[in-house]
């Protein structure tokens, strides 16, 4: 049985961060001029990119230590 993976539950932090209105829907605070919607998005964007490098990270170092653990079972 393979084991479960929660840390891509990590992944739907910026979704919902994202998909919640209420969270940016103000004009201010501005950043260099930009409301805050702007801002918001793209800061996530970032976030997310971030995000996304520390799961893979963590699931390849993940995969290399089962297939280890199956090659030393041979």
């Amino acid at each position: 049985m393979r084991p479960r993976n929660w840390v891509l539950v990590v992944l739907l932090i910026p979704f919902v961060a994202v998909l919640w209105p209420p969270l940016y829907a103000h004009p201010k605070p501005t950043i260099l001029g930009m409301p805050m919607f702007i801002w918001y998005q793209f800061a996530w964007a970032i976030i997310t990119a971030a995000l996304t490098i520390v799961v893979y990270a963590i699931q390849q170092e993940r995969g290399e230590a089962a297939s280890t653990e199956r090659d030393d079972a041979r």
